[in-house]
């Protein structure tokens, strides 16, 4: 959705507001009665003294068989938070020169934000050539080369930039989405700008892509992914992190999944692939700069887990050894170090693992290195961007035991420095990097076939760009026989992309040997289903029957863009045939969207004992999806199954499968609460009946809550007295501050911030809710009290709103009743914890 900018404003200015008045009492990362102590004597803080960038680079420590390279380094670069390298080599430079200029954040707001190029013109490895691009930008976050411009992030707005007359300064800027991200937190905005191979731009936190097509931009919806960063495998794949989880990975390409908008907690974008308590950290210094440096330390002194994961990048060349291709690696800038980690795959279900034990693959004894985003470079390294300064911390989550590490080691000031690294391995000559800005068409297709990944992507991007249909026949002929499968992939792409896509060579690449070879070629071939769609269908379903997960996954994901029911019947199919692979239920329901009960009604027809395994997972979620979905006949239709005597006992099960699925979850696995559309009478009379599985049953029950219709939010309104609605009003503007991580629909942030719409907590007793808004919540997912923060009216009025937006519908809270609860916990002096609010919920 498009914003108007004064609405934007708006908001931001209400956050705004509110922070001074936090900071009257103390720092707005500070939670109420916690207590900061100071570093244990025994833990104490080397200097950290501002370094040149020669001495910086003395103070790195690379895995053995590396060795670090000074890029490009202050007075060339201030402040670098992201970068690309464009056809012709130069490098383009983010500089957020005006975050943070000292612990207040006073000065935040000033225009001096760059995009910068910068040229090595002796060719000696290291930039000595500056050209400011644009200037007067407000914290400028992310960037993206497209056609003859650039796409720059300056939340809340997205520019394209174009230099007319070539003298590497940008005299047009256009508006592409005055809506991209939130100006007032900048650790919670829109940034990353990534260049798929399906040809779209993605972002992290943020929820929509974006496409130039012949000229005109195009924007479509999409998931939220992460929080800093995002990056992509050889074969498209998206990846991401937030500030403690290492990476999440979307194993469905997320689009698809927001068809059906009754899918309850999809499965198969969000990919989490590990626990933030799996991923250790190693710094090779004393971290006590860190946020909650008084509470989470090791008895060293130094950081045991990620508190500021970002920048992600997959390493896709060939001048590592070959078993760092397809590695993960992660910044961790509080940590002063970037992380390599393992991807695996155990049993269908992606996982990380940590590649050293009690090291790390780049760390630094220099507390002002900051590493912030990770490249694959053209020539084969590791592109590492340091944004060296002492504070990287953002007012709005600044502790007071943070505030006193910088003020008393002097962290505030220089300002304006920055560093751009490469890592490469030792004794071995870098890539030589090809000039494509001066490349032939036929050129650019052999660069697909290139060893490194920026040389394809590049290739690729300009190919689509310039609509090189010259190119075709190559193009084709690549994507059949190219001896690397994700030069294939590339070129089947770069065919989508210039439409050009032929039947011929679909079905050629649906006989590839390589599965996501054979993936792609079903999602680029998906317009022939609206001129052939027999045809198509059954090409992908002669695919989908050797059942590599890869192509069933595609496959049932593609076929929920026919029209109609007409691809119904292949998808009955593949839920018998291939149901219980992990993700591959979710895929098939995201396809019957609007059709989920007669397609259950189909599925729970199956008798074969050997199909029945495959079908209950897709029978689960789709039983779960109708109940999503409020409708009172069909959900009651389908309830009263669990009671029928003719309803087979697999169907039976997952019915119940279905009302589990439905039941959110917190990120520790606990249940919240659940709204169905009519009272479940069935499953009540169910739960107290005999059968082994009734009480069951009768756990699940206690989850759900029901209504005789779905819930009407202006009646729901309509019955506040005058003084709750005000209540209401106030709490709809007061909100902003929360939602810059409970999100604007209260839909939370995966691995950050739980979501508040059908929450157990939110729904509950006052009595609950209230004590975790003042002193805070700790679990896996910590919420920090705001009561000395807010007053009581704002806490019932944010309250109010909260408990009467999204499908909540509660009781409204009078601010006396926050006063009274705050008399009662005045004693207390930590957050409270699930054990202890449970009895009062």
């Amino acid at each position: 959705m498009r914003f108007p900018r004064a609405g934007l404003r708006a908001i931001a200015g209400a956050c705004l507001a509110l922070i001074p008045a936090w900071h009257a009492q103390a720092q707005s990362g500070d939670r109420p009665g916690e207590k900061q102590t100071p570093p244990p004597a025994h833990i104490k803080a080397p200097p950290a003294p501002a370094l040149n960038p020669e001495a910086a680079l003395k103070t790195l420590r690379v895995a053995p068989g590396f060795r670090a390279e000074i890029v490009a380094s202050d007075p060339l670069l201030f402040d670098p938070v992201a970068m690309t390298i464009g056809p012709d080599g130069r490098m383009w430079v983010v500089e957020m020169r005006a975050f943070m200029p000292n612990v207040d954040g006073a000065g935040e707001d000033a225009p001096i934000g760059t995009i910068a190029t910068l040229e090595d013109t002796n060719n000696d490895g290291r930039m000595d050539k500056r050209t400011e691009f644009a200037g007067g930008l407000m914290l400028p976050r992310a960037l993206a080369l497209v056609a003859d411009g650039v796409l720059v992030a300056e939340p809340p707005n997205l520019w394209f930039m174009r230099d007319t007359d070539n003298d590497g300064k940008a005299d047009h800027k256009q508006l592409v989405a005055n809506d991209y991200g939130n100006p007032s937190n900048p650790e919670h905005s829109a940034n990353g700008l990534l260049r798929d191979f399906d040809n779209w731009i993605y972002s992290a936190n943020h929820t929509t892509r974006f496409r130039y097509e012949r000229g005109q931009w195009k924007r479509e919806p999409t998931a939220f992914r992460g929080q800093w960063g995002i990056a992509q495998d050889d074969f498209g794949q998206l990846y991401f992190n937030n500030n403690s989880v290492a990476l999440y990975t979307d194993v469905l390409p997320a689009e698809y999944l927001l068809r059906n908008r009754n899918l309850p907690n999809p499965r198969g974008s969000n990919v989490q692939l590990a626990r933030a308590s799996e991923i250790s950290v190693w710094p090779a210094r004393v971290t006590t700069g860190v946020n909650r440096g008084y509470k989470i330390l090791r008895e060293d002194g130094t950081l045991p887990v990620l508190t500021a994961a970002s920048g992600p990048a997959i390493y896709r060349d060939t001048l590592f050894p070959e078993s760092f291709r397809g590695d993960a690696f992660i910044c961790e800038p509080a940590g002063n170090l970037v992380k390599r980690l393992v991807i695996e795959e155990r049993d269908g279900i992606p996982r990380v693992r940590n590649a050293y034990e009690r090291t790390e693959f780049l760390a630094s004894t220099d507390e002002r290195f900051r590493p912030v985003n990770l490249y694959n470079g053209p020539d084969g390294s590791l592109y590492v961007v340091d944004m060296y300064r002492g504070v990287i911390q953002h007012r709005i989550f600044l502790t007071t035991y943070l505030r006193n590490q910088i003020k008393e080691r002097g962290l505030e000031a220089p300002l304006g420095m920055g560093r751009v690294y490469r890592i490469v391995p030792e004794n071995v000559a870098r890539h030589p990097a090809p000039n494509l800005a001066k490349a032939t068409p036929s050129q650019l297709v052999d660069a697909l076939n290139h060893e490194g990944a920026w040389v394809r992507e590049t290739a690729q991007r300009l190919l689509v760009e310039r609509q090189e249909a010259s190119t075709t026949s190559a193009l084709r002929r690549l994507a059949t026989n190219a001896s690397r499968p994700v030069t294939r992939v590339h070129a089947l792409w770069t065919l989508d992309g210039i439409d050009a896509i032929d039947w011929p060579t679909v079905t050629a690449a649906l006989r590839d040997a390589e599965p996501r070879v054979a993936s792609t070629a079903v999602r680029v071939s998906e317009k022939f289903l609206t001129t052939d769609p027999d045809r198509t269908i059954k090409a992908w379903l002669e695919r989908a029957r050797w059942n590599e997960p890869a192509v069933v996954r595609q496959v049932a994901l593609s076929l929920g863009e026919a029209i109609g029911n007409q691809a119904d019947g292949a998808l009955l199919e593949l839920a018998r045939q291939a149901g219980a692979q992990p993700y591959v239920a979710d895929a098939i329901v995201s396809s019957v969207s609007s059709r989920e009960s007669a397609f259950v009604t189909s599925l729970m027809a199956t008798d074969d004992e050997a199909t029945t395994a495959n079908a209950s997972p897709v029978l689960a979620v789709a039983v779960a999806t109708v109940l999503q979905t409020g409708d009172v006949e069909e959900s009651q239709a389908l309830l009263d199954r669990l009671t029928q005597a003719k309803t087979s006992a697999w169907v039976r099960t997952a019915l119940l499968d279905g009302i589990d699925r439905l039941i959110p979850r917190a990120d520790d696995g606990s249940k919240r609460m659940a709204y169905l559309a009519v009272e479940p009478k069935a499953l009540l009379t169910y739960a107290s009946s005999g059968a082994t599985d009734a009480p069951r049953a009768a756990q699940l029950a206690k989850f759900l809550r029901w209504r005789g219709s779905a819930v009407d939010m202006a009646a729901s309104l309509a019955k506040l007295t005058p003084e709750q609605r005000a209540l209401y009003d106030k709490g709809r503007t007061a909100f902003a501050v929360c939602a810059a991580c409970h999100q604007d629909e209260g839909q939370g942030m995966k691995g950050l911030a739980p979501a508040l719409a059908g929450s157990q907590w939110v729904n509950g007793s006052p009595q609950a809710v209230v004590r975790i808004v003042l002193n805070g919540k700790v679990d896996q997912l910590a919420m920090p009290g705001l009561g000395s923060a807010l007053d009581d009216e704002t806490i019932a009025s944010i309250l109010t709103y909260v408990r009467r937006s999204w499908g909540n519908e509660a009781s409204p809270i009078d601010p006396r009743t926050v006063e009274s609860i705050r008399g009662v916990v005045a004693h207390r002096d930590e957050p409270w914890s699930d054990e202890e609010l449970q009895p009062l919920r």
